[in-house]
């Protein structure tokens, strides 16, 4: 399987995916802005090579992810709830 490892956005997050064996996993991992942090995408969401589909909402994956998010220069993208 070849896997679209090129920079993809989500809403001006910089997301590229790890390449790595998959096989049944139900997610993918993504590093976010070319930094340490990383984020789980599930399958449902994601083309078979990787892709991002088109319109797809992933606003409660970042919101789990604020720290990550935070730690890769992105503090004011996403806040949880009780912040904001």
């Amino acid at each position: 399987m070849q896997y679209n490892c090129e920079l993809q956005h989500y809403k001006g997050i910089p997301l590229r995916l790890i390449h790595r064996k998959y096989n049944d996993m139900k997610a993918k991992r993504f590093v976010i802005n070319e930094t340490n942090q990383n984020v789980w995408i599930p399958n449902k969401h994601l083309e078979e090579d990787g892709t991002i589909k088109q319109g797809e909402n992933l606003e409660y994956i970042f919101l789990k992810a604020h720290n990550q998010l935070k730690i890769a220069g992105y503090e004011l993208a996403y806040r949880p709830i009780k912040e904001r």
